[in-house]
């Protein structure tokens, strides 16, 4: 499960602002991308709306754990307590992933990360989110505490089962039996593995529940929002492929700075290249052939002394 840290976001987000910031439309921003406030309204600052996002990241993640969480509950009190906690915390985010207000985004965070909320991009993945967390709420509120029951039940069934098949399989393997008992154990083991699989079809349709991941709603809602900040074209591009690279790990995004920029400049230009080496590789056969009358002339030469 990906951890969102306050000041990964942080960095991210002050990388894209720094783009942002160069921007004359976008005075009102002032200090925000530096550590200051923001003077767009509600005293915003970059920190503060990165700790914000963080804690809010991290309880959507969280709800990942439901199915798992409430399988290891053993009475009904303990299932419907976590249950309720669990709805609301999908409530709690459903608030927080509202469109806009008049000052705030999302979460109460700064409205500049939506470009004063008017990026349909960043309000289509929010939509998205919300869908998602309002199926596992309405999923939520309709269950109770027998499919717990059934799948301890299945999964204690199963153990049984493959017990059995062990057992009847070392029993087969015996130098000792006859050919009939061998024969009426292979039976066994035949349809007791008839019976597992039916077993294991049933824990898989009641596995089925809940299945809500959040990591893919989380990473294109953050690409969306950095796409947001950063209003150029060129930049806004550069960080959609870096984000597809590595959507799950926050620490492995592109920082951007001008000296950033200059590096791949510089890397992009050719290499100069010896320039001896780069003349016998223009002139090699020409090199080839006075080699040749050299070596000829050397031991015509030597040939005339020995004389």
């Amino acid at each position: 499960m990906t951890i969102y840290k306050a000041q990964d976001l942080e960095r991210i987000f002050k990388q894209a602002g720094n783009i942002r910031k160069r921007k004359k439309q976008y005075e009102n921003d002032a200090g925000y991308w530096d550590g200051g406030q923001c003077n767009w309204g509600a005293n915003h600052s970059l920190k503060g709306d990165c700790e914000t996002l963080a804690r809010s990241l991290n309880k959507m993640q969280s709800l990942r754990e439901i199915k798992e969480e409430l399988k290891q509950c053993t009475n009904k009190q303990e299932y419907d307590a976590k249950k309720d906690n669990f709805i609301r915390k999908c409530q709690e985010c459903l608030t927080g992933l509202q469109n806009h207000t008049e000052n705030s985004s999302m979460f109460g965070i700064c409205i500049i990360w939506q470009d004063k909320a008017t990026n349909k991009n960043v309000i289509s993945k929010i939509e998205v989110c919300r869908t998602g967390l309002t199926k596992l709420k309405e999923q939520l509120e309709k269950e109770n505490y027998q499919w717990v029951k059934e799948i301890k039940a299945l999964r204690l069934e199963q153990k049984q089962i493959e017990k059995k098949l062990r057992d009847n399989k070392q029993k087969a393997l015996s130098k000792d039996i006859d050919p009939a008992e061998k024969a009426l154990l292979m039976q066994l083991i035949e349809e007791d593995g008839k019976i597992l699989k039916a077993n294991l079809e049933k824990q898989k349709d009641i596995d089925k529940k809940f299945n809500f991941e959040p990591d893919k709603y989380v990473d294109d809602l953050i690409t969306s929002m950095k796409n947001a900040v950063n209003k150029s074209n060129h930049w806004e591009s550069r960080t959609s492929r870096s984000a597809n690279d590595n959507p799950n790990n926050s620490d492995s995004e592109s920082d951007y700075s001008e000296s950033d920029d200059e590096d791949e400049i510089n890397d992009d230009e050719p290499k100069p290249k010896n320039n001896l080496l780069n003349w016998i590789q223009e002139n090699k056969p020409t090199v080839i052939f006075f080699s040749l009358v050299s070596v000829i002339g050397f031991y015509i030469y030597n040939q005339h002394d020995e004389e």
